[in-house]
């Protein structure tokens, strides 16, 4: 079982690094793309939450990398796609066809979370209608769905 997680959470960074090699490609061309959108909804969701426990200043106090930086961004978007990763191993046997078929399947499932219920609670519309264009929208599901088939062909 072991090996199982271990070579999930490996295909996982590979997959995120073909999602981060696409996404930069599209900022080098001036594609705007729905970046951040759930780690965004999470901080707005649980930051009163923590800087009322004083979460906020224990983490300043401890020199933790800025929220808004890019190692944390970075690093929660590395976080949450391992979690995708270790989630595949166990919604893989539920899903039909062949490992293209899974992957394309995770795809869709997570990008209707994202573009149905992440990006309106930001205020962006569906898929981010109301902020991004129609490019931005489809470079971006072109990266998420690179992700999941790259997870879903590597473990």
């Amino acid at each position: 079982m072991l090996a199982t997680y271990s070579r999930a959470l490996l295909a996982g960074l590979v997959g995120l690094a073909v999602n981060f090699l696409l996404l930069g490609l599209a900022d080098r061309f001036g594609i705007v793309t729905a970046r951040g959108g759930f780690q965004r909804l999470v901080k707005m969701w649980t930051g009163p939450v923590l800087q009322g426990f004083g979460v906020d200043r224990i983490w300043a106090a401890l020199s933790l990398p800025d929220p808004n930086g890019a190692l944390f961004t970075n690093g929660f978007k590395v976080a949450v796609g391992l979690a995708f990763a270790v989630i595949y191993v166990w919604i893989r046997p539920l899903l039909p066809g062949s490992a293209l078929e899974k992957g394309l399947i995770y795809a869709l499932l997570v990008w209707l979370i994202n573009a149905g219920i992440v990006l309106p609670a930001l205020g962006q519309g569906f898929a981010g209608i109301n902020t991004l264009s129609a490019v931005g929208i489809l470079a971006f599901a072109v990266a998420h769905t690179a992700f999941f088939l790259v997870l879903a062909g590597l473990s």
